[in-house]
């Protein structure tokens, strides 16, 4: 499906109005592909996955997402925040909460998400007590089984071991082949070129340039992504 996210004039003002934290005229999705969110610090990525989500209310412009008859049972979008939070419980009641609320909507068993991101061991263990990649992963089950048509992942391999980062993408992998439609931000250049179809590249809280993953890499239209590419500082 074409344009299945669409965002028209996307305006996001700074609290004490003195700039714009998000300026996107245009920026469109389809819903067939890993997209890829890149860009410097403070350039406005979270902002904007953050904006989709409904978190963040903008100050002008819309966010649509088309829908289908098949949708109806679906939760349009779920977030994987950068630094995630949870209940004050175990790995398994965190799960077991998120599956209650959306019983009618996906039919799996607590074990079976257990088991599928590598948390039986720390089933027990309180959430905040895990490690920086356990974390990591119990924030990714927390998104993916709530049945959302959109999966937005802010940094989902920040604090992850190279073992864990590889199971993540895998998992990732796995839920856009089944239809899922990934919104993915990351710093991790080598990572958008392995799970990205097509990259968006934010500066200053503008999209300079969004295209098929193949021409960024090897035919970026403008300065400020060779240099990011090249491991410059962009300012």
């Amino acid at each position: 499906m074409k344009d299945f996210i669409k965002i028209k004039n996307l305006v996001l003002v700074s609290n004490k109005g003195v700039r714009n934290l998000i300026d996107i005229p245009n920026l469109q999705f389809d819903s067939e592909s890993i997209s890829v969110i890149i860009g410097p610090n403070g350039a406005g990525k979270s902002l904007l996955l953050n904006l989709i989500q409904g978190l963040i209310l903008p100050s002008a412009g819309t966010i649509k997402i088309k829908s289908s008859i098949k949708d109806n049972n679906c939760k349009k979008v779920s977030i994987m925040m950068q630094k995630p939070s949870f209940l004050r419980r175990t790995t398994e009641q965190n799960i077991q909460f998120v599956l209650d609320l959306n019983k009618n909507k996906r039919k799996v068993s607590y074990l079976d998400v257990l088991e599928r991101f590598d948390l039986i061991a720390q089933k027990k263990i309180l959430a905040n007590k895990l490690s920086g990649g356990e974390k990591q992963r119990l924030a990714l089950a927390l998104a993916i089984i709530t049945n959302s048509k959109i999966l937005l992942l802010d940094e989902p391999t920040a604090n992850a071991d190279p073992l864990t980062t590889i199971k993540i993408e895998k998992i990732i992998k796995e839920e856009s082949i089944a239809g899922k439609k990934i919104l993915l931000v990351t710093h991790n250049i080598p990572q958008a070129k392995r799970l990205g179809q097509d990259i968006a590249f934010i500066h200053r809280g503008k999209v300079l340039e969004h295209c098929d993953k193949a021409v960024f890499v090897n035919h970026p239209k403008v300065k400020e992504i060779n240099q990011f590419l090249e491991g410059e500082v962009v300012i």
